[in-house]
């Protein structure tokens, strides 16, 4: 494992949140006395320590955990999962947040009936379409680039200079 997970990225956002500007200090000490356990996200944060290391740690630039925290930001703007047609087979897909690909909606349920049991909106799923393929850090994976129809919005409609 080179990269984080999604889950190890919160919870080393969470930790810097709470523990200020030497918290890289605080988990090195925390991982050697085994009190990382008692830490929100403990399981993530000790999986940070098993696969990627104390090195990693000290070398990860503060930038590079806000871009990550700007992009998980980015995801919780939209539902987990949502249904949507693929248009090159007419068939319903999944949608997972994050991921790439494309999962069957379960048999039996329309893709109107799984967007509604997680209250995913056409802008949500517009949104997912675009990061499933394209990559989550996209402007076209962001919910707000969307009207309530999931029709794209103008660059003036979303505040941009003209």
């Amino acid at each position: 494992m080179d990269e984080p997970t999604l889950d190890m990225w919160r919870a080393l956002i969470d930790f810097r949140a709470r523990h200020g500007r030497y918290w890289k200090q605080a988990l090195s000490l925390k991982w050697m006395e085994g009190s990382d356990e008692h830490e929100h996200f403990s399981a993530s944060l000790r999986a940070v320590r098993n696969h990627l290391g104390p090195t990693w740690l000290y070398k990860l630039r503060p930038a590079t955990l806000d871009v990550q925290a700007k992009r998980i930001a980015l995801l919780d703007r939209l539902p987990v999962m949502c249904a949507t047609i693929n248009v090159e087979t007419g068939q319903a897909i999944v949608l997972k947040r994050g991921e790439s690909g494309y999962w069957p909606v379960p048999e039996g349920t329309t893709v109107e009936q799984f967007n509604a049991a997680l209250a995913a909106t056409a802008a949500q799923v517009a949104a997912m379409e675009i990061g499933s393929v394209f990559g989550w850090d996209v402007p076209g994976a962001d919910p707000t680039s969307y009207d309530g129809n999931g029709r794209p919005l103008s660059g003036a409609a979303r505040g941009e200079p003209g």
